[in-house]
């Protein structure tokens, strides 16, 4: 579970991201699909999987020689803790509060708008 104390950082974001989408993965082939991406080398791949697998974020089966890594967050937890966790800091957990603020602004379209009464609907809907 990833709570405030272990938040996934930027280039942690970007590992699960390759995760979530293709999972397992070695080192081998992590390396080689940063390899093009500034920042990363071999050692930066290595430091940053040992540290999310300390964190709990991923785990890892030894197959063969091969360590091959796995999340062990889904995506959805992951971003319900990071909104959470924006929400605590910039508007004193409120949503309400988040949302009046970009709409006043004018930080959503008209299609995100339209997006969110229907979410909010549903969840209406939902409790009656």
């Amino acid at each position: 579970m990833v709570t405030a104390n272990n938040a996934l950082g930027k280039s942690e974001w970007y590992i699960m991201e390759k995760l979530w989408e293709l999972a397992p993965r070695t080192y081998v082939q992590l390396c080689h699909e940063l390899k093009d991406d500034p920042g990363w080398s071999r050692s930066t791949v290595q430091t940053m999987l040992e540290r999310m697998t300390e964190k709990g974020v991923i785990r890892f089966e030894v197959v063969g020689r091969a360590k091959q890594y796995y999340p062990n967050v889904a995506r959805d937890d992951v971003a319900v803790a990071e909104a959470r966790s924006l929400l605590e800091r910039a508007f004193a957990g409120s949503a309400s509060m988040m949302m009046s603020t970009l709409v006043r602004k004018k930080q959503l379209s008209k299609e995100e708008i339209n997006e969110l009464y229907a979410i909010l609907q549903g969840a209406e809907d939902k409790n009656d």
